[in-house]
């Protein structure tokens, strides 16, 4: 329910984040998970719990394409790469920080933990009712004049000279409306958002199932533990033995996703995106020779699904690059949208086809990220250094290439 819960949030969250503010839409997000999460938190019965607690995940996926778009709009071309390793890096911190307060549900209770863990809510909350909405995003909507005032503000606040006379852009040259999902399929992108989805898709099942069958893989828990039907046992706590196993399957991460950024900075989005599919793919597939459980094993895997990660974070930032401003917002809605596609069927996928061929599935994973590779290869536009479009206008026209 909660991945199902977090693809209604991304496509709600992706569509009015373009038609009534980035900004706007974040604090609804934050009010809404602020909501769910205080009603979870007084609930007496599991099922009423489970509910909203999958209610707050839909608010996070009405956040996060705003709050992407916002991020991207605001900064220069060349730090728009540090905005996604602070999202990347932002992720693991909250991660650590649940793994952390999680120690101390039995000594202080399950509902004083979670109204702890609520907190960052508050404070993202009072930052965003004072931060400047997107000023990209209001000159699209015809609102020049407050779009100005922002930037005169960013400009004064660093110290730029700002003319009585300073002028953005004129009002005859703003042409679209903000779209829908629909117009990502139109006016020639639909090339584009085919061969995203289908990268994206991969990404949600596979990385998704290996998490949930990590602990069988590696020989900490049978095939009963693990599936749809029981996670009464965190796989982080199972033993010393686990987690040192477990650290070996998720310590790649920790270079390979800021690595892949960097080289998504210097050499380009496309190759940083088709090296993390390539070395993906040959992990698993190099996996497959190895005892399950070994070392190498868990390291093999381990790469691949750190791969994977650092790769959707690429298509994150390219996508944001390559939509115009009208459409950010539903492309990156799009994005979350089909990653939870793929999130919410690993639950059935570990319980009934890893646990019963589970180098068939291994071999499946390869192959399904070795397509993935072959279409990313296959991306015909470069958004490394080149300024945001504003409208489907700006952007190239068809099987026009960038240069790097």
């Amino acid at each position: 329910s909660s991945g199902i819960n977090a693809e209604y949030g991304g496509a709600v969250g992706g569509l009015y984040g373009d038609k009534i503010g980035r900004r706007r839409s974040i604090i609804v997000g934050l009010i809404f998970q602020i909501a769910m999460t205080t009603i979870a938190l007084n609930s007496y019965s599991i099922m009423w719990y489970v509910l909203f607690h999958a209610l707050n995940k839909a608010a996070f996926g009405i956040i996060m394409p705003s709050a992407q778009a916002l991020a991207l709009e605001s900064c220069p071309s060349a730090k728009r790469f540090l905005v996604k390793v602070v999202f990347g890096y932002s992720g693991c911190a909250g991660a650590v920080f649940g793994a952390f307060v999680g120690g101390y549900y039995e000594k202080y209770g399950w509902r004083n933990v979670q109204l702890l863990v609520t907190f960052p809510c508050y404070i993202a909350l009072f930052i965003f009712l004072f931060l400047d909405p997107s000023a990209r995003h209001l000159l699209v909507k015809g609102k020049q004049q407050h779009a100005e005032e922002i930037v005169k503000k960013v400009l004064r606040r660093n110290g730029k000279h700002v003319d009585d006379k300073f002028c953005l852009v004129k009002e005859s040259d703003i042409k679209e409306n903000p779209g829908s999902y629909k117009d990502l399929f139109r006016h020639g992108l639909a090339r584009h958002s085919y061969k995203l989805m289908y990268m994206i898709v991969m990404k949600g099942i596979f990385i998704s199932t290996f998490y949930i069958s990590m602990p069988y893989l590696l020989g900490t828990k049978t095939k009963e533990d693990v599936g749809a039907s029981n996670h009464t046992e965190n796989c982080y706590t199972v033993n010393s033995r686990a987690q040192s196993k477990l650290l070996t399957v998720y310590m790649p991460d920790l270079i390979i996703n800021p690595g892949l950024l960097l080289v998504a900075q210097c050499y380009g989005r496309r190759r940083a995106i088709f090296m993390a599919m390539s070395l993906s793919s040959v992990s698993f597939f190099v996996s497959v020779f190895f005892t399950f459980g070994s070392s190498a094993f868990s390291f093999a895997i381990g790469t691949a699904m750190a791969c994977i990660a650092a790769g959707r974070g690429v298509i994150m930032l390219y996508t944001s690059e390559l939509y115009p401003t009208t459409l950010r917002g539903v492309a990156t809605g799009m994005i979350w949208v089909t990653d939870n596609i793929g999130s919410f069927t690993s639950p059935f996928l570990a319980e009934y086809f890893i646990l019963a061929a589970p180098r068939l599935f291994i071999c499946l994973a390869a192959t399904g990220m070795g397509v993935s590779a072959i279409i990313a290869r296959a991306l015909d536009t470069e958004t490394l250094n080149k300024p945001l479009a504003a409208s489907v206008a700006d952007m190239p026209a068809k099987k026009q290439v960038i240069s790097i």
